[in-house]
């Protein structure tokens, strides 16, 4: 995330207390199930009967926690038709969270882009898993990358900086088009964050390149992202993050996760989950800290979330180190 200087000392003094306190980093708040997608890799898919939280009530709950990232996710939260509120709600205007909505972009357009912004969002992150036509087929949604095609780079026109950025799932299906994905972002004025699939979802262990794929390949096209990330290419997934990917994408297992702690779902509904992979439901945090986080032996996914909460203290100050330095008086 390219966050400005204030918001990025703010969201370091906010995370260093939740660290010390148990309180998670990031929440991402699954606003909807439903999704207009139906992803090879993913569980949710079409039309879903669910209960869902008014505006208000997610704001509540990220208030018990007060995490400095909220994901507005599902699902597909363009869906939800009172999104906007949502957005209102959680916003704080010049304070925390910082707030991205994740999203396929099948029902973007630039007035929905400019209506988002106006309602709190800080960075719109849309899913991407194939630089071509390939990704219609993997997301089951006709023309979709032609529709992105056109309207990312309008709403990076009409943005600020930053507001836009991609996000790429690794998967055996799609690891050798990882450098053309970044090339793809470039084109388009935009950034982009890697994540790495999970068997959780699908249960479809071909989506692993330990299973269906060639470690000596999926290494080549990280040393290529690496690459063009060292030559300017806007990639926010960090080395150590890219190689971590790599290596639970060759064993299929990261030990250590602290979901539930570090971060957790709230669903439609407003219960809690530790991630969005594992189905137990609890009513609030400690509970969850106290029943699942605390034999929590999962290491079944490192997804994105993972890699960016779970780095030491020194590792969180690091990423920062920049910012910190711009704002020093005898820089």
């Amino acid at each position: 995330m390219n966050v400005p200087k204030t918001m990025s000392v703010r969201m370091l003094a906010q995370g260093a207390w939740n660290a010390y306190h148990k309180k998670p980093l990031t929440v991402s708040f699954e606003v909807t199930h439903a999704c207009t997608a139906n992803c090879w890799h993913c569980n949710w898919g079409g039309p879903i009967k669910e209960t869902r939280l008014d505006a208000e009530g997610y704001a509540r709950i990220w208030r018990t926690m007060r995490s400095p990232v909220v994901n507005v996710s599902g699902g597909e939260p363009l869906a939800r038709g009172d999104l906007d509120d949502i957005l209102r709600a959680l916003a704080n205007p010049g304070k925390l969270p910082w707030v991205v909505v994740v999203s396929n972009a099948s029902q973007l357009t630039p007035d929905r882009f400019l209506r988002l912004k106006r309602a709190g969002m800080h960075q719109l992150s849309l899913s991407i898993d194939f630089p071509d036509k390939r990704h219609d087929e993997f997301r089951r949604i006709p023309g979709l990358f032609d529709r992105m095609a056109r309207v990312v780079p309008e709403c990076v026109k009409i943005g600020d900086e930053s507001d836009v950025s991609l996000n790429c799932c690794i998967t055996a299906w799609n690891y050798k088009s990882l450098p053309d994905i970044v090339r793809l972002a470039d084109s388009w004025g935009v950034a982009l964050n890697f994540s790495a699939y999970s068997i959780l979802r699908v249960d479809e262990a071909a989506g692993l390149p330990q299973q269906n794929g060639s470690k000596e390949d999926l290494k080549a096209a990280i040393d290529e992202v690496i690459d063009l990330k060292k030559r300017g290419s806007g990639v926010y997934t960090s080395e150590d993050a890219l190689w971590k990917f790599y290596d639970f994408l060759c064993s299929g297992y990261t030990p250590g996760c602290r979901a539930g702690e570090r971060f957790l779902v709230v669903n439609p509904d407003g219960r809690l989950t530790p991630c969005a992979m594992v189905m137990a439901y609890f009513d609030d945090q400690p509970s969850m800290l106290r029943e699942f986080t605390s034999r929590n032996e999962c290491g079944a996914c490192y997804i994105s979330t993972r890699a960016h909460s779970e780095k030491s203290p020194l590792k969180m100050i690091g990423a920062h180190v920049d910012t910190l330095k711009q704002m020093l008086p005898w820089k």
